[in-house]
């Protein structure tokens, strides 16, 4: 009951304010803030009209410079770069959270009920020490979480994964598609690289809800499917497994797969979405569109793009005709995503083949930039 009345009031407050041509202010904190995801939630949230934005960009220490001069470039005053070590106990998180709630005029703290975190940042690269990142990104999880505790009225929302939902080949609990309800219960830490990724996942939401719970936080997690799309960022994000994926189909150097996906626009609108909506506190979303896109018609696509590009060997691209989608036969509805998130976050999803049409569209333009560097 007293969740529900903080909430009504603040709700009040905002209308209020927004009555009187006061714009509400809304404190953002954002961890792995440089990376694919993180940067295009960042983007997302400085499009927000009639709010006074204050968004924290946390990375790890050595790109903080990089990340500055990125912010400089795009002239975005509201933003702020701070360091972030995920296995530092938490240290970090809380030195941005209590700068996020000084005021510059009094140096007193503001109304934490205005602040938002989005937890982005893990752990995610091939490594022979899968065991130890699996149980780090647990540890940062969980250590972030506890911080949060010693902010009432904090919002977190945590990136989780369709890794949470169910493991290659898990059968959805309603024997059909997956849906919000089902979590992987069938991984295994240490069985391979993949196995400890896709564990390290779900235990992470878990102990995210659990802690939560048991802290009184208001939390909202999001499961994005294998996220692809043009970066936010203008020039090639070399951290991005995705684009590197997509680079190597364009280029011939391996074969394009059939995967479930979501447009990283998507995403980014999805998480400013659960930052801010009020009824979304407390639930947990699937973000994806809901079937497989044959590999054959995304190597069609990447084809024909660069045929008209004149970029590269177009025949040169092939496709996975073996895989046929696991559980779910490719084509049919794998998981249950997309009236969900239209009703409740107002997220309209992009047709797969836009979204690695635009990308393609991106990665082509890069490789042109690229190759006029090069002469």
């Amino acid at each position: 009951m007293r969740d529900f009345r903080l909430i009504l009031c603040i709700s009040l407050l905002a209308g209020c304010c927004y009555a009187m041509g006061i714009k509400p202010q809304r404190v953002s904190v954002i961890t792995g803030a440089s990376g694919y995801v993180g940067r295009a939630v960042a983007h997302a949230l400085l499009e927000e009209k009639n709010v006074e934005q204050k968004i924290l960009c946390l990375v790890r220490p050595t790109r903080v410079e990089s990340e500055n001069d990125y912010w400089e470039d795009h002239k975005a005053a509201c933003i702020e770069v701070f360091p972030y070590d995920m296995l530092d106990g938490g240290k970090s998180v809380q030195a941005a959270l209590e700068a996020a709630m000084t005021t510059d005029e009094k140096q007193q703290p503001s109304d934490s009920s205005s602040l938002c975190v989005y937890h982005v940042a893990s752990w995610f690269s091939p490594s022979e020490k899968h065991v130890q990142m699996a149980k780090d990104n647990v540890k940062g999880t969980e250590d972030l979480v506890r911080v949060l505790g010693k902010f009432p009225g904090c919002r977190l929302v945590v990136t989780s994964s369709m890794a949470a939902v169910r493991a290659t080949n898990q059968e959805p609990s309603n024997g059909k598609f997956y849906t919000a309800t089902d979590w992987n219960t069938v991984s295994k830490l240490g069985d391979n690289w993949g196995a400890s990724y896709q564990w390290s996942k779900a235990e992470s939401e878990r102990r995210a809800w659990a802690i939560a719970k048991e802290l009184n936080i208001n939390m909202v997690s999001l499961c994005p499917s294998f996220v692809f799309g043009p970066p936010a960022s203008t020039e090639l994000s070399s951290n991005s497994f995705s684009t590197e994926l997509v680079g190597q189909w364009i280029k011939g150097e391996s074969t394009v797969q059939s995967r479930l996906f979501v447009d990283i626009r998507d995403v980014a609108q999805a998480h400013v979405a659960a930052g801010t909506l009020l009824h979304a506190v407390g639930k947990r979303y699937i973000v994806s569109t809901e079937k497989r896109l044959k590999s054959e018609a995304v190597a069609t696509v990447l084809k024909k793009m660069c045929t008209e590009a004149n970029l590269g060997n177009p025949d040169k691209i092939t496709h996975d005709a073996v895989f046929t989608g696991g559980s779910i036969p490719i084509g049919e509805k794998e998981v249950e995503a997309e009236e969900r998130l239209l009703k409740d976050l107002d997220v309209s999803l992009r047709p797969a083949e836009t979204t690695i049409a635009d990308m393609a569209e991106f990665l082509i333009q890069s490789f042109k930039k690229d190759a006029t560097k090069a002469t």
